[in-house]
Protein backbone atom coordinates (compact mmCIF):
# COMPACT_ATOMS: atom_id res chain seq x y z
CA UNK A 1 0.00 0.00 0.00
CA UNK A 2 1.32 3.44 -0.86
CA UNK A 3 2.01 5.31 2.07
CA UNK A 4 -0.69 8.65 2.21
CA UNK A 5 1.54 11.33 1.20
CA UNK A 6 1.93 9.27 -2.33
CA UNK A 7 -1.60 9.23 -2.93
CA UNK A 8 -2.80 10.83 -5.46
CA UNK A 9 -5.15 14.06 -4.44
CA UNK A 10 -8.76 14.19 -5.06
CA UNK A 11 -9.69 17.24 -7.22
CA UNK A 12 -12.05 19.53 -5.84
CA UNK A 13 -15.35 20.38 -7.07
CA UNK A 14 -15.72 23.43 -9.18
CA UNK A 15 -18.13 25.83 -7.80
CA UNK A 16 -20.59 28.89 -9.53
CA UNK A 17 -18.68 31.34 -7.49
CA UNK A 18 -15.17 30.02 -8.53
CA UNK A 19 -16.12 29.78 -12.27
CA UNK A 20 -17.58 33.56 -12.09
CA UNK A 21 -14.04 35.04 -10.85
CA UNK A 22 -12.16 33.32 -13.89
CA UNK A 23 -10.43 35.60 -16.34
CA UNK A 24 -8.95 34.88 -20.09
CA UNK A 25 -5.25 34.28 -20.21
CA UNK A 26 -4.10 36.30 -22.83
CA UNK A 27 -1.55 33.66 -23.84
CA UNK A 28 -2.83 30.49 -23.02
CA UNK A 29 -5.93 28.43 -22.72
CA UNK A 30 -7.30 28.36 -18.64
CA UNK A 31 -8.97 24.67 -18.06
CA UNK A 32 -10.33 23.38 -15.18
CA UNK A 33 -11.54 19.66 -14.29
CA UNK A 34 -14.34 19.29 -12.46
CA UNK A 35 -14.00 17.39 -8.98
CA UNK A 36 -18.23 16.16 -9.24
CA UNK A 37 -18.47 14.60 -12.91
CA UNK A 38 -15.52 12.81 -13.60
CA UNK A 39 -13.87 13.62 -16.99
CA UNK A 40 -15.55 17.05 -17.12
CA UNK A 41 -13.74 19.75 -18.12
CA UNK A 42 -14.22 24.10 -18.14
CA UNK A 43 -11.97 25.85 -20.62
CA UNK A 44 -11.27 29.61 -21.13
CA UNK A 45 -9.38 30.75 -24.45
CA UNK A 46 -7.64 33.66 -24.77
CA UNK A 47 -10.50 35.01 -26.55
CA UNK A 48 -12.90 34.88 -24.12
CA UNK A 49 -15.05 31.52 -24.94
CA UNK A 50 -15.75 29.36 -22.14
CA UNK A 51 -17.09 25.96 -22.78
CA UNK A 52 -17.33 22.47 -21.28
CA UNK A 53 -16.10 19.22 -22.43
CA UNK A 54 -15.90 15.59 -21.51
CA UNK A 55 -12.71 13.02 -21.63
CA UNK A 56 -13.92 9.72 -21.91
CA UNK A 57 -12.90 6.56 -22.98
CA UNK A 58 -15.06 5.41 -25.45
CA UNK A 59 -14.13 2.47 -28.39
CA UNK A 60 -11.16 1.69 -26.50
CA UNK A 61 -9.80 5.32 -26.86
CA UNK A 62 -9.42 8.54 -24.65
CA UNK A 63 -11.57 11.02 -26.14
CA UNK A 64 -13.11 14.62 -26.04
CA UNK A 65 -16.43 15.13 -26.39
CA UNK A 66 -18.11 18.60 -26.73
CA UNK A 67 -20.85 19.69 -24.19
CA UNK A 68 -21.67 23.07 -24.46
CA UNK A 69 -20.87 26.80 -24.63
CA UNK A 70 -21.96 29.41 -22.11
CA UNK A 71 -23.46 26.91 -19.64
CA UNK A 72 -24.16 27.61 -16.10
CA UNK A 73 -22.34 24.59 -13.41
CA UNK A 74 -25.52 22.97 -12.78
CA UNK A 75 -26.35 22.43 -16.53
CA UNK A 76 -22.99 21.61 -17.85
CA UNK A 77 -22.97 18.73 -15.18
CA UNK A 78 -26.22 17.19 -16.20
CA UNK A 79 -25.43 17.67 -20.23
CA UNK A 80 -22.17 15.31 -19.06
CA UNK A 81 -24.38 12.88 -17.46
CA UNK A 82 -26.56 12.71 -20.66
CA UNK A 83 -23.76 12.44 -22.99
CA UNK A 84 -21.92 9.82 -21.01
CA UNK A 85 -25.17 7.98 -21.26
CA UNK A 86 -25.72 8.04 -24.75
CA UNK A 87 -21.79 7.18 -24.88
CA UNK A 88 -22.23 3.91 -23.17
CA UNK A 89 -25.08 2.72 -24.97
CA UNK A 90 -22.92 2.84 -28.35
CA UNK A 91 -23.68 6.38 -29.38
CA UNK A 92 -20.89 8.58 -31.07
CA UNK A 93 -21.92 12.07 -30.36
CA UNK A 94 -19.18 13.75 -32.41
CA UNK A 95 -20.69 11.54 -35.62
CA UNK A 96 -24.06 12.99 -34.43
CA UNK A 97 -23.10 16.31 -34.59
CA UNK A 98 -21.10 15.87 -37.63
CA UNK A 99 -24.89 14.33 -39.35
CA UNK A 100 -26.96 17.04 -37.96
CA UNK A 101 -24.38 19.80 -39.62
CA UNK A 102 -24.63 17.79 -42.75
CA UNK A 103 -28.05 18.18 -42.75
CA UNK A 104 -28.11 21.27 -42.25
CA UNK A 105 -26.13 21.89 -45.27
CA UNK A 106 -27.72 20.01 -47.87
CA UNK A 107 -31.40 22.18 -46.03
CA UNK A 108 -29.80 24.94 -47.87
CA UNK A 109 -30.46 23.56 -50.93
CA UNK A 110 -33.94 22.47 -49.88
CA UNK A 111 -33.04 18.39 -49.53
CA UNK A 112 -33.52 17.32 -45.77
CA UNK A 113 -35.77 19.79 -44.74
CA UNK A 114 -39.84 19.39 -44.33
CA UNK A 115 -40.82 20.19 -47.56
CA UNK A 116 -37.95 17.97 -49.14
CA UNK A 117 -40.17 14.93 -46.52
CA UNK A 118 -43.28 15.94 -47.85
CA UNK A 119 -42.47 15.63 -51.07
CA UNK A 120 -40.54 12.38 -50.88
CA UNK A 121 -43.24 10.32 -48.71
CA UNK A 122 -45.55 11.71 -51.60
CA UNK A 123 -43.53 11.15 -54.72
CA UNK A 124 -41.78 7.57 -53.22
CA UNK A 125 -43.07 6.48 -50.24
CA UNK A 126 -46.35 5.01 -49.07
CA UNK A 127 -48.40 8.62 -50.21
CA UNK A 128 -47.52 7.53 -53.73
CA UNK A 129 -50.01 5.83 -54.39
CA UNK A 130 -53.01 8.17 -53.11
CA UNK A 131 -55.54 9.79 -55.31
CA UNK A 132 -56.08 12.44 -52.87
CA UNK A 133 -51.74 13.25 -52.41
CA UNK A 134 -51.81 16.60 -54.57
CA UNK A 135 -54.95 17.23 -51.92
CA UNK A 136 -52.77 16.29 -48.63
CA UNK A 137 -49.79 17.84 -49.36
CA UNK A 138 -51.39 21.19 -50.25
CA UNK A 139 -52.93 21.06 -46.87
CA UNK A 140 -49.89 20.78 -45.38
CA UNK A 141 -48.09 23.08 -46.85
CA UNK A 142 -50.92 25.50 -46.13
CA UNK A 143 -50.99 24.98 -42.75
CA UNK A 144 -47.13 24.21 -42.13
CA UNK A 145 -45.32 26.98 -44.24
CA UNK A 146 -43.31 28.53 -41.71
CA UNK A 147 -41.26 24.97 -40.78
CA UNK A 148 -41.31 23.64 -44.49
CA UNK A 149 -37.69 25.05 -44.91
CA UNK A 150 -36.80 23.79 -41.64
CA UNK A 151 -34.49 20.46 -41.51
CA UNK A 152 -36.47 17.25 -40.78
CA UNK A 153 -33.72 16.87 -37.33
CA UNK A 154 -34.94 20.28 -36.03
CA UNK A 155 -38.83 19.48 -36.31
CA UNK A 156 -40.20 19.61 -32.96
CA UNK A 157 -43.65 18.41 -32.32
CA UNK A 158 -44.48 21.05 -30.00
CA UNK A 159 -43.82 23.33 -32.42
CA UNK A 160 -45.74 21.93 -35.36
CA UNK A 161 -48.44 21.53 -32.43
CA UNK A 162 -48.96 24.92 -32.03
CA UNK A 163 -48.93 25.98 -35.63
CA UNK A 164 -51.56 23.93 -36.39
CA UNK A 165 -53.64 25.51 -33.00
CA UNK A 166 -53.34 28.67 -33.96
CA UNK A 167 -54.03 28.70 -37.64
CA UNK A 168 -56.81 30.54 -38.29
CA UNK A 169 -58.55 28.02 -40.56
CA UNK A 170 -59.64 24.96 -37.96
CA UNK A 171 -60.92 22.98 -40.39
CA UNK A 172 -57.73 22.65 -42.69
CA UNK A 173 -55.49 22.49 -39.84
CA UNK A 174 -57.30 19.12 -38.37
CA UNK A 175 -57.30 17.90 -41.89
CA UNK A 176 -53.45 18.98 -42.25
CA UNK A 177 -52.64 17.21 -39.05
CA UNK A 178 -54.51 14.03 -40.36
CA UNK A 179 -52.34 14.39 -43.52
CA UNK A 180 -48.92 14.89 -41.44
CA UNK A 181 -49.25 12.24 -38.43
CA UNK A 182 -48.37 9.43 -40.92
CA UNK A 183 -45.54 10.81 -42.75
CA UNK A 184 -43.74 11.75 -39.48
CA UNK A 185 -44.23 7.86 -38.15
CA UNK A 186 -42.63 7.10 -41.58
CA UNK A 187 -40.03 9.28 -40.89
CA UNK A 188 -39.39 8.68 -37.44
CA UNK A 189 -38.70 4.96 -38.50
CA UNK A 190 -35.87 6.22 -40.75
CA UNK A 191 -34.25 7.97 -38.37
CA UNK A 192 -35.11 11.35 -40.82
CA UNK A 193 -36.47 13.11 -37.40
CA UNK A 194 -35.63 13.42 -33.88
CA UNK A 195 -38.37 12.88 -30.95
CA UNK A 196 -41.75 11.46 -31.11
CA UNK A 197 -45.14 12.90 -32.85
CA UNK A 198 -48.45 12.50 -32.04
CA UNK A 199 -49.88 16.04 -33.02
CA UNK A 200 -53.60 16.68 -32.37
CA UNK A 201 -56.00 18.01 -34.21
CA UNK A 202 -56.96 21.31 -33.02
CA UNK A 203 -60.64 21.80 -31.85
CA UNK A 204 -63.45 23.20 -33.94
CA UNK A 205 -66.91 22.72 -34.48
CA UNK A 206 -68.03 20.50 -36.70
CA UNK A 207 -69.41 21.84 -40.04
CA UNK A 208 -73.02 21.62 -40.54
CA UNK A 209 -74.82 18.90 -41.84
CA UNK A 210 -76.86 21.67 -43.72
CA UNK A 211 -80.22 20.31 -45.95
CA UNK A 212 -82.21 23.14 -48.01
CA UNK A 213 -85.94 23.08 -47.29
CA UNK A 214 -88.94 23.22 -49.84
CA UNK A 215 -89.07 26.74 -49.06
CA UNK A 216 -85.50 27.22 -50.04
CA UNK A 217 -85.67 24.98 -52.78
CA UNK A 218 -88.02 27.04 -54.49
CA UNK A 219 -86.10 30.08 -53.85
CA UNK A 220 -83.32 29.08 -55.35
CA UNK A 221 -84.13 26.81 -58.39
CA UNK A 222 -85.07 29.34 -60.68
CA UNK A 223 -81.94 30.49 -60.53
CA UNK A 224 -80.18 27.53 -61.31
CA UNK A 225 -79.62 28.37 -65.14
CA UNK A 226 -75.99 28.96 -65.56
CA UNK A 227 -73.19 26.56 -65.41
CA UNK A 228 -72.81 26.02 -62.03
CA UNK A 229 -76.52 26.53 -61.88
CA UNK A 230 -76.81 23.86 -64.41
CA UNK A 231 -74.14 21.17 -62.49
CA UNK A 232 -76.03 22.22 -59.27
CA UNK A 233 -79.18 20.57 -60.95
CA UNK A 234 -77.98 18.14 -61.73
CA UNK A 235 -76.34 16.67 -58.65
CA UNK A 236 -79.96 17.05 -57.19
CA UNK A 237 -81.17 15.40 -59.99
CA UNK A 238 -78.96 12.53 -59.75
CA UNK A 239 -77.12 12.64 -56.21
CA UNK A 240 -74.18 12.73 -57.31
CA UNK A 241 -70.99 14.42 -55.71
CA UNK A 242 -70.02 17.62 -56.59
CA UNK A 243 -66.48 16.17 -57.98
CA UNK A 244 -68.24 13.58 -60.28
CA UNK A 245 -70.52 16.32 -61.25
CA UNK A 246 -67.87 18.32 -62.05
CA UNK A 247 -65.72 15.75 -64.18
CA UNK A 248 -68.91 14.77 -66.21
CA UNK A 249 -68.53 14.00 -70.12
CA UNK A 250 -70.69 13.43 -72.71
CA UNK A 251 -69.33 9.83 -72.93
CA UNK A 252 -70.37 8.82 -70.38
CA UNK A 253 -74.18 9.34 -71.41
CA UNK A 254 -75.82 6.25 -72.69
CA UNK A 255 -78.82 7.92 -74.08
CA UNK A 256 -80.40 4.99 -75.30
CA UNK A 257 -80.61 3.04 -71.90
CA UNK A 258 -81.01 6.82 -70.28
CA UNK A 259 -77.59 6.57 -67.98
CA UNK A 260 -74.75 8.31 -66.86
CA UNK A 261 -71.81 6.00 -65.75
CA UNK A 262 -69.30 7.43 -63.36
CA UNK A 263 -65.88 6.19 -63.96
CA UNK A 264 -64.16 4.08 -61.00
CA UNK A 265 -61.49 6.27 -60.17
CA UNK A 266 -64.42 9.35 -60.00
CA UNK A 267 -65.83 7.69 -57.27
CA UNK A 268 -64.70 8.09 -53.42
CA UNK A 269 -64.14 5.11 -51.74
CA UNK A 270 -64.54 5.32 -47.49
CA UNK A 271 -63.91 1.71 -47.03
CA UNK A 272 -61.29 0.12 -45.28
CA UNK A 273 -58.20 -0.49 -47.03
CA UNK A 274 -58.20 -4.31 -46.67
CA UNK A 275 -61.35 -4.07 -48.35
CA UNK A 276 -60.27 -1.99 -51.26
CA UNK A 277 -58.09 -4.13 -52.37
CA UNK A 278 -60.01 -7.31 -52.17
CA UNK A 279 -62.97 -5.69 -53.91
CA UNK A 280 -61.82 -2.88 -56.05
CA UNK A 281 -64.48 0.06 -57.01
CA UNK A 282 -66.22 -0.51 -60.13
CA UNK A 283 -67.71 2.20 -62.35
CA UNK A 284 -71.46 3.26 -60.99
CA UNK A 285 -74.23 3.40 -63.13
CA UNK A 286 -77.06 6.07 -62.69
CA UNK A 287 -80.08 6.16 -64.09
CA UNK A 288 -81.48 9.59 -65.83
CA UNK A 289 -84.58 10.89 -64.92
CA UNK A 290 -86.47 12.38 -67.77
CA UNK A 291 -85.88 15.98 -66.50
CA UNK A 292 -81.96 15.09 -66.24
CA UNK A 293 -82.14 13.91 -69.85
CA UNK A 294 -84.06 17.42 -70.62
CA UNK A 295 -81.28 19.03 -68.86
CA UNK A 296 -78.46 17.77 -70.53
CA UNK A 297 -80.13 18.17 -74.12
CA UNK A 298 -80.98 21.41 -73.53
CA UNK A 299 -76.96 21.87 -72.32
CA UNK A 300 -76.00 19.33 -75.39
CA UNK A 301 -77.90 21.65 -78.14
CA UNK A 302 -76.48 24.89 -77.12
CA UNK A 303 -79.68 25.91 -75.27
CA UNK A 304 -79.00 26.86 -71.76
CA UNK A 305 -80.37 29.89 -70.56
CA UNK A 306 -78.40 33.10 -70.42
CA UNK A 307 -77.09 32.90 -66.82
CA UNK A 308 -78.82 35.58 -64.78
CA UNK A 309 -76.04 36.10 -62.18
CA UNK A 310 -72.94 36.69 -64.21
CA UNK A 311 -70.62 35.71 -67.15
CA UNK A 312 -71.38 34.98 -70.54
CA UNK A 313 -72.48 31.74 -72.35
CA UNK A 314 -69.45 28.70 -71.47
CA UNK A 315 -67.59 27.82 -74.87
CA UNK A 316 -67.42 24.15 -75.91
CA UNK A 317 -65.19 22.04 -73.96
CA UNK A 318 -62.72 20.66 -76.26
CA UNK A 319 -62.65 18.02 -73.03
CA UNK A 320 -66.15 16.48 -74.02
CA UNK A 321 -67.06 17.85 -70.04
CA UNK A 322 -70.83 18.49 -69.49
CA UNK A 323 -70.24 21.40 -67.40
CA UNK A 324 -67.93 23.67 -68.10
CA UNK A 325 -66.70 27.25 -66.95
CA UNK A 326 -66.89 30.02 -69.42
CA UNK A 327 -62.90 29.71 -70.54
CA UNK A 328 -64.13 25.51 -71.56
CA UNK A 329 -62.65 24.20 -68.89
CA UNK A 330 -63.90 21.83 -65.29
CA UNK A 331 -65.76 24.44 -62.76
CA UNK A 332 -64.18 25.26 -60.28
CA UNK A 333 -64.60 28.42 -57.81
CA UNK A 334 -68.06 27.39 -56.37
CA UNK A 335 -67.69 29.30 -53.13
CA UNK A 336 -67.72 32.55 -55.33
CA UNK A 337 -71.28 31.36 -57.66
CA UNK A 338 -72.73 30.88 -53.91
CA UNK A 339 -71.90 34.09 -52.96
CA UNK A 340 -73.74 35.35 -55.84
CA UNK A 341 -76.71 32.62 -55.61
CA UNK A 342 -77.31 33.67 -51.79
CA UNK A 343 -77.47 37.22 -52.47
CA UNK A 344 -80.31 37.07 -54.80
CA UNK A 345 -81.67 34.31 -53.13
CA UNK A 346 -81.72 35.25 -49.69
CA UNK A 347 -81.39 31.77 -48.65
CA UNK A 348 -78.24 31.59 -46.37
CA UNK A 349 -75.11 29.39 -44.98
CA UNK A 350 -75.53 26.72 -47.86
CA UNK A 351 -72.85 24.91 -49.84
CA UNK A 352 -72.87 23.20 -52.93
CA UNK A 353 -72.36 19.62 -50.63
CA UNK A 354 -75.92 20.61 -49.36
CA UNK A 355 -77.42 19.74 -52.73
CA UNK A 356 -76.57 16.08 -52.55
CA UNK A 357 -77.61 15.96 -48.54
CA UNK A 358 -80.55 17.86 -49.81
CA UNK A 359 -81.69 15.35 -52.87
CA UNK A 360 -81.04 12.42 -50.48
CA UNK A 361 -83.06 13.91 -47.91
CA UNK A 362 -85.49 13.92 -50.61
CA UNK A 363 -85.64 10.81 -51.73
CA UNK A 364 -85.86 9.63 -47.56
CA UNK A 365 -89.24 11.74 -47.89
CA UNK A 366 -90.42 10.10 -50.49
CA UNK A 367 -90.22 6.71 -49.00
CA UNK A 368 -86.92 5.41 -49.78
CA UNK A 369 -85.54 2.81 -47.54
CA UNK A 370 -81.68 3.36 -46.08
CA UNK A 371 -80.18 0.61 -48.40
CA UNK A 372 -81.19 2.34 -51.95
CA UNK A 373 -80.51 5.60 -50.32
CA UNK A 374 -77.06 4.13 -49.89
CA UNK A 375 -76.97 3.24 -53.46
CA UNK A 376 -78.29 6.55 -54.52
CA UNK A 377 -75.40 8.33 -53.31
CA UNK A 378 -72.77 5.97 -54.46
CA UNK A 379 -71.49 3.89 -50.90
CA UNK A 380 -69.84 0.78 -51.89
CA UNK A 381 -71.20 -1.17 -48.22
CA UNK A 382 -74.42 -1.10 -49.25
CA UNK A 383 -76.93 -1.89 -45.96
CA UNK A 384 -73.13 -2.03 -43.75
CA UNK A 385 -69.97 -3.58 -44.29
CA UNK A 386 -71.32 -7.08 -43.05
CA UNK A 387 -74.12 -6.97 -45.43
CA UNK A 388 -72.25 -5.70 -48.46
CA UNK A 389 -69.85 -8.84 -48.03
CA UNK A 390 -72.74 -10.95 -49.42
CA UNK A 391 -74.82 -8.61 -51.20
CA UNK A 392 -73.50 -6.88 -54.55
CA UNK A 393 -76.96 -5.62 -55.79
CA UNK A 394 -76.99 -2.07 -57.11
CA UNK A 395 -81.19 -1.75 -56.46
CA UNK A 396 -81.07 -0.25 -60.48
CA UNK A 397 -84.92 -0.21 -60.39
CA UNK A 398 -85.40 1.13 -57.26
CA UNK A 399 -82.82 2.87 -57.82
CA UNK A 400 -84.12 4.38 -61.47
CA UNK A 401 -87.63 4.78 -59.28
CA UNK A 402 -86.58 6.69 -56.45
CA UNK A 403 -84.42 9.30 -58.90
CA UNK A 404 -87.28 9.86 -61.08
CA UNK A 405 -89.31 10.57 -57.98
CA UNK A 406 -87.26 13.07 -56.74
CA UNK A 407 -86.82 15.33 -60.04
CA UNK A 408 -90.86 15.11 -59.58
CA UNK A 409 -91.05 16.82 -56.50
CA UNK A 410 -88.02 19.11 -57.35
CA UNK A 411 -90.39 20.09 -60.32
CA UNK A 412 -93.62 20.53 -58.60
CA UNK A 413 -91.76 22.98 -56.02
CA UNK A 414 -90.18 24.77 -58.36
CA UNK A 415 -93.62 25.35 -60.90
CA UNK A 416 -96.05 25.50 -58.24
CA UNK A 417 -94.47 28.31 -55.36
CA UNK A 418 -93.42 31.42 -56.83
CA UNK A 419 -90.36 32.77 -55.95
CA UNK A 420 -90.11 34.90 -53.06
CA UNK A 421 -86.75 35.90 -51.68
CA UNK A 422 -86.62 34.64 -48.27
CA UNK A 423 -85.72 37.77 -45.61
Amino acid sequence: MKPLEQMPKRVPPLSAAQLAQIKPDPANVVELIDGAVPGLRFRVTPAGTRSWSLNIHANGKMRRFEVGRNLGLSEARSKTEELKAKIKNGVDPTAEKRARREKAKLALDGIGTMGFLVDRYFEHGPGETLKTKDDQSNGIRFVFSTHLKKPTVELRSAELQLSADNHKAKVSAARAVAYLNPILRWAKKRDLVVGDFDLEKPNHAPPKQRVLDETELAAILPFLEDSHGMCARFILLTGARISAAQKATWSQINWDAKTWTIPSDHLKDTRALRQRSQRPKKPMVVPLSRQAIELLKMLQAGRAQTPRLRGPEPRTSETGLIFTSTSGTELGNWSRWLRGIIKVTGVPGWSAHALRRTSATLAGDLGAPPHVISVMLGHLNVGGQLVAGYNHSTYSSEHKDILQRVADRLEEIENSKPYLKIA
